[in-house]
């Protein structure tokens, strides 16, 4: 069975039912105004095919998805590596916002006013790392690294940057997608990226939380004069100003991410060395991939220290014998695929330069609705 074929319908169909509920989410929002519900109703769109893939396939979650156990020196590790590799992301997120808005920070400034602290980590940061890694890494990378692991990296990636509706948010979700991708490879256990994807969250929630409450302790501490909160706040929420350019935005943020992406790289390759699953990430680079090594892992079964009782002798052999076969003919791109791909570009497109420059006073009811759909589709994706 070309499973390949049915995570690629698995996308089509996410694509098309958020797209139905970006719909309601408009409605939502206008008699809410408040973005927990939007954020909540997006994460059981995108979670309803992937479910629906597992139910008809009659797959084990855990196995489809590669939940193991990790040790606990591995998850310090994983948090670390989560840290380190912030800076890089704000360097790709500042560079788009050169030429794109940033979309997400009226959401996280929404979202805490009206929920509290708690309420938005559970939202932004728990039940996204919980269900959008189980699709994206879980499902689609898992099926896509069978077939080719360098490729399936590169892919995810995309289409978990594509997914979220916006050239801001692509471009360092983009980027986020390839590092979790290798982050699974290394840990063998999708426990990595669900950590790290936690932390990475979390920590946007608590400081977009904890800014507004710094601000006013340096304004009372100095005065409004020299630190001025809603001065300091407007200009943390505006992102980049029209003075910055790419060579200010290199001098501020490239030396940092430069040296806290090679601490990430050494984290990164102790993490895999722990799982003894470093030969196996040189090998997804250097070609060295199958037979020697997908085959070897799977052959073991997927978590080498419990490998009895993730596959039978006869599933072992099976794949063993079967892998030329039954994976590496295949191929990552369907027409489902394809068809996914070129909505979510399109609305990317028609939100960036078509909805951002159109006053709502100008459309008809019609477009009036579109427009807001549009806006409210996939960048409360996290």
């Amino acid at each position: 069975m070309n499973r390949v074929k049915s995570v690629n319908k698995v996308f089509l169909a996410t694509v098309l039912i958020s797209i139905l509920g970006s719909f309601i989410n408009s409605w939502i929002l206008t008699y809410t105004d408040n973005y927990f519900f939007v954020l909540l109703m997006s994460q059981i769109i995108l979670v309803i095919p992937s479910l629906l893939y597992l139910i008809i396939h009659r797959l084990n979650i855990a196995k489809a998805i590669r939940f193991h156990k990790i040790k606990v020196s591995n998850i310090i590790l994983i948090i670390i590596f989560s840290y380190l590799i912030s800076p890089l992301m704000n360097l790709i997120n500042a560079i788009s916002m050169l030429f794109v808005e940033n979309a997400t920070t009226d959401f996280m400034n929404n979202i805490i006013t009206n929920n509290g602290f708690l309420i938005s980590l559970l939202m932004v940061a728990l039940i996204p790392c919980i269900l959008e890694e189980t699709v994206y890494r879980g499902i689609f990378y898992n099926e896509y690294s069978k077939v080719n692991p360098l490729k399936g990296i590169f892919l995810s990636g995309f289409l978990f940057g594509i997914i979220h509706g916006n050239f801001n948010q692509f471009s360092y979700a983009f980027a986020m997608g390839i590092v979790f991708a290798l982050l699974i490879e290394a840990a063998d256990s999708i426990l990595a990226t669900m950590i790290a994807h936690f932390f990475i969250n979390g920590t946007s929630v608590l400081l977009v939380a904890l800014y507004p409450k710094l601000f006013k302790i340096l304004e009372e501490l100095y005065g409004s004069e020299k630190f001025n909160a809603d001065e300091l706040i407007n200009a943390v929420n505006s992102g980049i100003s029209d003075n910055m350019d790419f060579g200010y935005i290199i001098r501020s943020y490239g030396i940092t991410a430069l040296i806290a992406t090679v601490l990430a790289f050494i984290v990164y390759k102790t993490i895999a060395k722990n799982s003894g699953r470093w030969e196996y990430i040189k090998g997804i680079f250097t070609g060295n991939w199958n037979r020697e090594t997908v085959g070897y892992n799977q052959i073991n079964g997927y978590n080498q220290t419990d490998r009895n009782s993730a596959w039978d002798v006869d599933n072992r052999l099976s794949i063993n014998n079967d892998y030329e076969t039954s994976y590496k003919k295949r191929r990552l791109w369907t027409f489902s695929l394809i068809a996914g791909i070129i909505i979510c570009i399109a609305l990317m497109l028609v939100n960036e330069f078509y909805v951002q420059d159109t006053p709502n006073q100008n459309l008809g009811e019609f477009y009036s609705i579109i427009r807001f759909s549009v806006n409210q589709w996939f960048p409360f994706r996290m």
